[in-house]
């Protein structure tokens, strides 16, 4: 819960600072000057380009997510892989401590991974196109 919160609150004002200044774009102006409906201009203009940052944050934050805070697992003394990396350093079992540094690790690249995927879905103008030598 203590998790859950502090993430919510930080994405959703991450969230509305984008939107605002999503909204204050030309694109917005031009598509309310053709008739387009507010909540078609809200969800299909603006929300798309606002989620792009917040998509950026997600991915970055899934290593936090896999491993939870160590403080808050420490402090609650609630079993999970940052309480386990906190009791390894402090047993010296340095494989131990490496292991839970390769989970994080492979969490941060594979959120980073889906974060760039995830920008495809949400804006079409972005394209991963390969590049020949």
């Amino acid at each position: 819960m203590t998790l859950a919160l502090t993430s919510i609150a930080s994405f959703s004002r991450y969230l509305r600072s984008s939107l605002l200044d999503a909204l204050a774009e030309d694109y917005i102006r031009t598509a309310r000057a053709k008739g387009a409906s507010s909540r078609r201009v809200l969800y299909r203009h603006a929300l798309c380009n606002a989620l792009i940052p917040v998509i950026t944050l997600l991915g970055l934050t899934l290593p936090s997510i896999v491993s939870g805070d160590l403080v808050i697992e420490f402090i609650f003394n609630y079993p999970g892989i940052g309480l386990l990396a906190v009791e390894a350093a402090v047993n010296d079992d340095i494989p131990l401590v490496l292991g839970t540094t390769l989970v994080v690790t492979v969490a941060t690249v594979v959120g980073t991974l889906l974060a760039d995927i995830i920008y495809v879905a949400v804006d079409p103008r972005i394209r991963y196109v390969g590049t020949a030598s």
